[in-house]
């Protein structure tokens, strides 16, 4: 007889939903199911690498990964797992999920676990980080048939980047080595990402701990190039935005201009008239007084 293990993630691997969800059924201590073969990763985490998105859903919907605090303990030491799972790596399935570009499940796990969207592994890496990288897509075991592996997106595809920078990733966040989401992207020569980054606000010219910016980590001349003329879009959208701050800045600061009252007006230089204005400006200016000693009521802001 098959072991309920295997037989589960094989039913994952072929993306056969109805099987999956009839062993989960009988079966469902099986649910989380990780596999101290493969760095303990979960069902969840082995949907989550090969995107697929309909097994994900089913497995949340059963309640893999509940935040429960009663489940922490079954998968970290750390108290603030809440039932998260978290494979030797100190990964989560989000991190799977953005590692190999697979948008879908990337968008979907970013809603159902938003405190994962910021979490990082063992060597400092959040979800943005592995996204940023380019990786190939991983291979199913040799006892799935080619024909059933599930698509992964492309390298290039930006869309689990963009996913998780709008669900709050931070895209200048640094690993243990300081080097940010742009240094992995410039590393693996993933284009795209880098121009994601650097128009979501990456820092281009932030430097890692051994005192490299992203650039030198470009891996052919055309990607350094590349990579130059994006910075020298990103310092020309720079000045220009403080340009524009600078002068926001001058038009707030306007002088004060006196603006007589109607019956002041015919007074002219008359010591009776010099007399009342006096006085009206002493009687106001204890009351709403703008710091200059003149009356809010005589006064108005010219730009």
């Amino acid at each position: 007889m098959a072991r309920v293990d295997v037989s589960v993630r094989l039913a994952i691997l072929l993306n056969d939903v109805a099987l999956v969800r009839r062993l989960l059924e009988h079966h469902p201590r099986y649910l989380h199911n990780p596999d101290f073969a493969d760095k303990s990763n979960t069902s969840l985490h082995l949907a989550a690498q090969y995107g697929l998105e309909e097994i994900a859903e089913l497995l949340v919907s059963l309640g893999h990964d509940s935040t429960r605090p009663v489940h922490d303990w079954i998968y970290s030491n750390h108290g603030d797992n809440l039932g998260i799972s978290v494979n030797t790596d100190g990964q989560t399935p989000l991190h799977l999920a953005a590692a190999y570009s697979q948008a879908a499940v990337v968008e979907l796990l970013c809603k159902h676990f938003p405190q994962t969207v910021t979490r990082r592994d063992h060597k400092g890496q959040g979800p943005l980080h592995l996204a940023s990288s380019s990786q190939p897509p991983p291979s199913l075991n040799s006892f799935v048939n080619q024909t059933s592996k599930p698509t992964s997106q492309l390298a290039e595809d930006s869309g689990a980047i963009e996913a998780l920078i709008a669900h709050g990733a931070d895209v200048n966040a640094q690993d243990d080595q300081g080097n940010t989401c742009l240094h992995n992207a410039s590393a693996w020569g993933n284009l795209k990402a880098v121009r994601t980054l650097i128009q979501a606000g990456a820092d281009p010219m932030r430097k890692n701990k051994a005192g490299w910016t992203p650039e030198y980590y470009s891996i052919t001349v055309q990607a350094e190039v590349y990579y130059r003329n994006l910075v020298a879009e990103w310092e020309k959208r720079k000045a220009e935005e403080e340009i524009r701050a600078n002068e926001r800045r001058a038009r707030g600061g306007g002088a004060v201009r006196l603006v007589p009252r109607d019956n002041d007006s015919d007074e002219g230089d008359s010591e009776s008239g010099r007399d009342r204005a006096g006085s009206a400006r002493s009687q106001t200016s204890s009351a709403i007084d703008t710091g200059l000693g003149i009356s809010v009521g005589y006064v108005d802001a010219w730009k």
